[in-house]
């Protein structure tokens, strides 16, 4: 593999009110490098999907954000998402022996329950994808979710308690070697992989599309990220807005 970009530069904290907002400070300074990453023991306002706040106990999980250039066409910035995703998702496998599958459009869920998210945050010049500064917050030694009831970690899943330290470093490897796939053109893999660990894909499964319960199929996930579900023999495309999967149907599988 060629040499490691992830990780090439560490920032270190014990506290910061996001990771991504805090590299995206550093990143108006000059002389930052691809691979840079941030890692804080807490977040004060950790953001999520849809605006969400991801919340997480003191010093018990990995929560990091990290500077790519990907250089490629603002059509294809969803590949981003699913090669940040699949690394994620290869390195869970490698730790436990539970299901692993990614929850469009980037959760990640061990056992059918949340334990990881995603967000990135692209710069454009022009049509090009210059820069992703891309957020994860990976649950691994806490053991308590409080109003979540759908969360898990590492540790409830594995039984055991994890070093960080290992965690952070493995991580990043395995989402390196899914990032050198986007930057030697495997679009092709990328998006087979990414199906293959979707959950949800050619299974009927129960949603809620702008609050109105759907059963439905998902037949792929269009070029720019929307989701294509398969209703009633009808395809339909959504964005993240639009529609959520259903846990507690999920639960009873």
């Amino acid at each position: 593999m060629e040499n490691l970009i992830l990780g090439n530069k560490i920032i270190r904290l014990d506290r910061v009110e996001s990771t991504n907002s805090y590299l995206q400070e550093i990143l108006l300074k000059p002389n930052c490098h691809e691979g840079l990453v941030v890692v804080a023991d807490y977040q004060t306002s950790g953001r999520g999907q849809r605006g969400s706040l991801w919340e997480s106990e003191m010093g018990k999980n990995v929560i990091l954000s990290f500077w790519l250039k990907p250089m490629i066409e603002i059509e294809n910035q969803f590949l981003i998402s699913k090669v940040v995703a699949l690394g994620v998702v290869d390195f869970l496998k490698k730790q436990t022996t539970h299901s692993v599958h990614i929850k469009w459009p980037n959760d990640i869920l061990i056992n059918y329950k949340k334990a990881a998210g995603i967000l990135i945050e692209n710069t454009l010049d022009s049509k090009i994808i210059n820069g992703s500064v891309v957020g994860i917050g990976l649950n691994v030694n806490q053991d308590s979710f409080g109003r979540f009831p759908y969360a898990t970690s590492l540790s409830i899943e594995a039984k055991k308690e994890f070093v960080l330290e290992d965690i952070l470093s493995e991580l990043l490897k395995h989402i390196e070697v899914r990032y050198f796939q986007l930057k030697n053109g495997l679009f092709d893999k990328i998006n087979s992989d990414y199906l293959d660990n979707l959950l949800g894909y050619q299974k009927v499964l129960k949603y809620s599309v702008v609050g109105v319960t759907t059963y439905g199929e998902i037949a792929g996930v269009s070029k720019n990220g929307k989701l294509q579900l398969k209703v009633n023999s009808q395809l339909q495309e959504y964005d993240l807005k639009e529609i959520s999967l259903d846990f507690n149907d999920l639960q009873t599988r």
